[in-house]
């Protein structure tokens, strides 16, 4: 518990300024304008615009479909946890959708070639 100091019970005492611990920090203004960039001949420079973000490039990749839930059973992804993981000691990316994508492209050329 605080121990009271008896000047605050004081009428007649002088009332205490409070501090802020914000008070000795410079105040919130406007920045200065910029002046005109000048090389070292003094001619005056443009100022550079801002770039527009650029489109992403077409490229050859296969567009990702984003979550869509497949059911597999518990040993399968016991041990495509266990593949990535050692993948991921080998220095790989030890990607789990990665090896899924894999196996279903081989499906997928497995089932069309017969």
């Amino acid at each position: 518990m605080k121990t009271p100091r008896t000047s605050d019970f004081d009428p007649n005492a002088r009332e205490r300024k409070l501090k802020s611990t914000m008070e000795d920090l410079p105040s919130i203004e406007h920045p200065a304008p910029a002046l005109p960039a000048t090389d070292h001949a003094g001619t005056r420079v443009p100022p550079v615009l801002p770039v527009r973000d650029v489109p992403p490039a077409l490229s050859d990749r296969r567009k990702m479909k984003q979550r869509h839930p497949f059911d597999i059973y518990n040993d399968q992804y016991d041990t495509l946890k266990q593949l990535a993981l050692e993948d991921r000691m080998r220095g790989g990316a030890g990607s789990m959708s990665a090896m899924v994508r894999e196996a279903l492209d081989d499906y997928i050329a497995k089932v069309q070639a017969a």
